[in-house]
């Protein structure tokens, strides 16, 4: 696991620096950890998928550490960046990017272990690949990269991320199967489930995703989607604000 400390001020650094290499001893996983003191340096040496997660302070030799982890989004939407401040006034801002988490400076040992557990297990759970044959060629997708999938007749459509739309022979109830052992995949209507990452909004009959894809659900069963939306969204942030 690749990480990076983002911090000016070298005591915290090197405290947070041990608590991670205790964890990864205790928990027999290899750990390799480069501190930036600045923001200069750290965008220099960044590049998507590098590192595991970044730990970044709030403000970096007075550079607003959000204006990075921007930058830093802007090449890697899926970077975990987790913030670390002695107060909380810029949490509003940082969750706008929806950063990882927000960790209150000096770091704790308990709090440190729970965000390494949360983040071990994101880690596991996004390797989760859904495989299909697209045109004779074996295509694998992530699944939190999965926006969503219709059937049409023998076939399924896969949207992913990048709104592209993938074409395979498959029965939705396999793929139901499969996406169904995962919690932000939501049957919305027959033949049809979301990923509820992506879901904008529930309204006129239609599931917004991305705000650009309209999608017909099951409008008997209105209010209880919507809840379960609602209740899932509610979980992330509640996980998020108690972390």
């Amino acid at each position: 696991m690749n990480i990076a400390i983002v911090d000016d001020d070298m005591k915290d650094a090197e405290q947070l620096d041990s608590i991670l290499r205790n964890y990864a001893s205790l928990h027999l996983s290899d750990i390799n950890i480069e501190h930036f003191q600045d923001s200069r340096s750290f965008l220099a040496a960044y590049s998507p998928y590098k590192y595991t997660t970044v730990f970044m302070d709030i403000f970096v030799n007075d550079v607003n550490g959000v204006d990075i982890a921007r930058q830093v989004r802007s090449i890697d939407p899926d970077a975990l960046i987790i913030f670390l401040t002695s107060s909380t006034d810029h949490m509003p801002a940082a969750f706008s990017l929806h950063v990882f988490d927000y960790v209150i400076k000096p770091a704790d040992s308990d709090r440190i272990f729970r965000l390494m557990d949360d983040i071990t297990h994101q880690i596991t759970k996004d390797g989760q690949c859904f495989v299909f044959m697209d045109k004779k060629c074996e295509c694998r997708i992530r699944f939190h990269d999965i926006v969503g999938v219709r059937s049409n007749g023998h076939y399924l459509h896969i949207t992913d991320k990048d709104m592209n739309e993938h074409t395979t022979r498959m029965t939705f109830s396999e793929a139901e199967k499969l996406l169904q052992t995962d919690g932000r995949f939501l049957l919305i209507n027959r033949g049809t489930m979301v990923n509820m990452d992506y879901v904008s909004d529930f309204g006129n009959g239609v599931c917004i995703i991305n705000e650009t894809i309209y999608l017909p659900y099951n409008v008997k069963k209105r209010k209880a989607l919507e809840q379960t939306y609602r209740n899932y969204i509610f979980s992330k942030l509640r996980k998020k604000m108690t972390q």
